[in-house]
């Protein structure tokens, strides 16, 4: 399916979306096809109105959730939704794609799997533009499952999933999105501490007879002069485990005699040890104990396989690791959970030494 069609078939299903430039005649100008483009661009980044705004429902079998309607007027809303919108178009200038309203062109997969496929520099397969709610929620199903991949989150901290989104939850949306700007470098950062009050019904029970509403409030985003953006592009800079590769080979078994000791003395403490740097950091269980002992707290064992034979399971044991670091203030290292499960060494050492830098004088 070309992108012609795809932009052609999204005209038929979300009359909101601006329409591709030229797509009336094969013959069309290219300047006018760039002017005319322009043009809905602009259109599309005036500032909505608040009465213009789709929220869409949350609902579970325990409760239903709405955005409350002076939440689409709060300033800091619109200012972040409209931020938003102004970095998506930015992004899929070349895909000739012009996205209006977040929830209404974003919800079936067909415009978001564009976005992944810029930012990520990937190929999503594109299939027929989806009419039908199941093979639209399936369509979205696989982008998801790639962006999920690509943001390396750890499932618990993920605040979307395919009904919300195609439900058109605005929460969910920006979620998702706020993610996908931290993490690939929007150029101006997003306004700080932005929140949305949520109505909630919850419905009746065994144990609660009567439906109750409540008032919520969802936090989108955080202290953003704090927050790490650009993780992506970070990746591919060089750093001293670069150098120290490539230039001095011969120093690297110094270096992971060092963290080897120090991580020993530190796992020590809850009666482990560890003798090799790429196989005893490949589940990532040393990882969390040594997270749990430098941050004197207990991390569940539900939370995480104590034991994990299945790569899965060492996955999701890795990136619970990684983002305890990021909660301590640690920056998140060069390196991929999966690069750790592979036992790369490189990325293990990476990963040693931001918590050896951190915690050494606790030693």
């Amino acid at each position: 399916m070309t992108l012609l069609s795809t932009l052609l078939g999204r005209q038929k299903s979300h009359p909101g979306a601006a329409p591709a430039a030229g797509n009336t005649s094969a013959t069309a100008n290219p300047i006018n096809e760039v002017d005319e483009l322009e043009r809905a661009k602009d259109e599309a980044l005036k500032p909505t109105g608040s009465a213009a705004m789709e929220s869409g429902m949350y609902e579970s079998a325990e409760f239903k959730r709405q955005v409350a309607p002076d939440s689409l007027s709060d300033p800091k809303v619109k200012a972040l939704i409209q931020q938003l919108r102004e970095w998506i178009n930015d992004v899929l200038t070349d895909d000739h794609i012009v996205v209006k309203n977040l929830c209404e062109d974003l919800y079936d997969g067909q415009v978001l799997s564009h976005l992944i496929e810029s930012l990520a520099g990937a190929k999503i397969e594109h299939k027929e533009v989806a009419q039908s709610i199941n093979s639209q929620k399936a369509k979205l199903t696989e982008v998801l499952n790639q962006t999920n991949y690509y943001l390396q989150m750890n499932p618990e901290s993920i605040k979307w999933s395919v009904d919300n989104l195609h439900n058109k939850y605005l929460v969910s949306h920006l979620h998702l999105l706020v993610a996908l700007a931290r993490h690939y470098g929007i150029p101006k950062r997003l306004p700080s501490f932005v929140t949305i009050k949520v109505n909630q019904i919850n419905k009746a029970s065994a144990t609660n007879p009567t439906p109750t509403e409540e008032t919520i409030t969802e936090q989108i985003t955080g202290d953003e002069e704090r927050e790490t953006y650009n993780f992506a592009a970070r990746q591919q800079e060089r750093d001293v485990f670069d150098t120290l590769f490539d230039s001095a080979p011969d120093r690297v078994n110094n270096v992971k005699e060092k963290l080897l000791t120090f991580s020993s003395n530190m796992l020590s403490k809850m009666d482990r040890s560890c003798a090799n740097i790429e196989e005893d950091f490949a589940s990532g269980v040393n990882l969390i104990f040594m997270m749990s002992i430098a941050e004197s707290y207990y991390v569940p064992l539900y939370s995480f396989t104590l034991e994990p034979d299945a790569y899965d399971h060492k996955l999701h044991n890795v990136t619970l690791a990684l983002n305890l670091m990021m909660e301590a203030g640690i920056e998140r290292p060069k390196c991929t959970a999966e690069s750790i499960v592979s036992r790369d060494l490189k990325s293990t050492l990476r990963v040693l030494f931001a918590i050896y830098t951190k915690y050494k004088h606790q030693m």
